[in-house]
């Protein structure tokens, strides 16, 4: 009897030990799936799996100094990185692209798949994601993208379209997400456009002093410093000017990828107005001379003879600040100062409903456009600044291209109260420390503005996020 109960307590003892055996097992198999799927998540992200710096190699010789600069014919990599790359950012990244959280607000994700090229020169947009694939164009240091997806074995390669330019290039070579909207500002490009026939450049703010070239109506060029009635130029990538503020606009814009078709043509530009500049010394040179071989006095100069500084007769013409020679400053055929109507765009408004109401009119044709980051068409996508900034420039108004800078610079501010269709909204995200968001008021508590790259240009209430400013930039 003795036995059979010892047998007994020893069956249970053993049948115990085997569902233990069994217990740990299984949990060691689970542990097991737990980390492998913590690994392939972690590959798949991006994790330390990204090309270290030098992996996009061109043909040719390349060599790289002690910094990291890639020296060589057409490399496709110069030094330079993305802030806060890896697995961890590129896993959000695909989260939001993917669909993320549908109840967020309309601004929270405005910039996820914002990117700016953060290089020494340029880098390689590509047809394809890795090094094979054919260089369709090139995004230099500071331009701005919008990112569509995560390509590559492993994610690491960037699909983007900056400009006319869309293809691939690595993740490691931008800064992107929010980081990327922190420093945005820095990456505004200001420029002037010529609003008459022929603009003259001079060598000094000073409508007496000598003339380096001149500029075509259309015609861009760097803006390096607002001096008042005078704006400091980049005539020529050698060459600095000044031009009146008086017949020029001021705009800002984005650097944005070129395709090969725009670097010659842009190439060609430059060399034209180069040798533009070269025309005009020589001209300016052999006026002198002549003018010391035939002992010229001060009162039989270039104005009997048409000319100003090197500048054939006839080429400033119309309308225009007089030089002391009673030459123009600026040639144009368009009506002079003093109309008592708006007229803009080629339409006369009488007073400003009006024009509130065409400008409303205006931006609701491209209700249901696309979002694109640093977008610079409101027919081909924009972001939320370039849609005031590009609505307003179709009448006349140069306004800053960025949020912050529209709140800072763009008319007067106003009170909520005061808000009329056509004003400006500026909003924030981040408890007010900037401007992140601006919307076009259309009247009744609403705007239109380019909420982000999922919802493109839409209608919201006015107050659907936190306001931290109104602009009023027509009155």
């Amino acid at each position: 009897m003795k036995n059979k109960r010892e047998k007994c307590i020893a069956l249970c003892f053993l049948a115990a030990e085997l569902c233990l055996g069994i217990w740990i097992i299984g949990n060691c198999f689970a542990v097991g799936r737990i980390v492998a799927a913590a690994k392939q998540m972690q590959t798949v992200s991006g994790g330390d799996a990204g090309a270290a710096a030098g992996e996009e190699v061109p043909s040719g010789s390349v060599s790289e100094n002690g910094t990291g600069t890639i020296s060589g014919n057409g490399a496709d990599i110069v030094s330079g990185g993305v802030e806060g790359a890896g697995g961890e950012a590129l896993e959000v990244f695909s989260q939001t692209v993917s669909g993320g959280d549908a109840e967020q607000q309309e601004e929270e994700d405005e910039y996820v798949n914002l990117a700016i090229a953060n290089v020494d020169h340029y880098v390689n947009v590509r047809n394809a994601p890795n090094t094979d694939g054919e260089i369709v164009g090139k995004l230099y240091d500071g331009s701005v993208a919008q990112i569509l997806t995560l390509a590559g074995e492993n994610n690491e390669w960037f699909q983007v379209i900056s400009g006319n330019v869309e293809g691939y290039v690595k993740a490691e070579f931008f800064i992107y997400g929010d980081a990327a909207a922190a420093v945005i500002d820095d990456y505004v490009l200001r420029y002037v456009t010529v609003q008459a026939d022929r603009l003259n450049v001079r060598q000094e703010p000073d409508i007496g002093a000598a003339k380096i070239g001149y500029i075509s109506r259309g015609e861009n060029v760097g803006l390096l410093e607002d001096c008042g009635e005078w704006l400091k130029v980049q005539y020529t990538e050698q060459s600095v000017g000044y031009v009146s503020a008086e017949y020029v606009v001021v705009a800002e814009t984005f650097i944005y990828a070129k395709s090969i078709e725009e670097e010659q043509a842009e190439l060609a530009a430059q060399r034209a107005l180069a040798e533009r500049a070269r025309e005009m010394e020589e001209a300016a040179r052999q006026e002198a001379a002549a003018a010391g071989q035939n002992g010229t006095a001060g009162g039989e100069s270039a104005a009997q003879s048409g000319q100003d500084g090197g500048v054939p007769a006839g080429t400033d013409t119309a309308l225009g600040g007089q030089t002391a020679d009673g030459i123009p400053e600026a040639g144009t055929d368009t009506a002079g100062a003093g109309e008592e109507s708006i007229d803009l765009t080629g339409q006369v408004y009488t007073d400003n409903g009006e024009l509130r109401d065409a400008i409303v009119e205006y931006a609701m044709q491209y209700l249901g456009n696309v979002y694109v980051h640093g977008g610079k068409s409101l027919d081909s996508g924009t972001d939320c600044s370039g849609f005031t900034c590009f609505i307003y420039a179709d009448f006349g108004y140069s306004i800053s291209r960025t949020p912050s800078g529209q709140l800072s610079s763009a008319g007067r501010s106003i009170d909520y109260s005061e808000i009329q269709p056509g004003d400006i909204i500026c909003y924030t995200s981040n408890g007010g420390r900037s401007c992140t968001h601006v919307g076009l008021y259309i009247g009744d508590g609403q705007i239109i503005h380019a909420a982000n790259s999922r919802k493109g240009v839409i209608i919201s209430a006015a107050d659907y996020s936190t306001i931290m400013g109104v602009k009023n930039v027509i009155d």
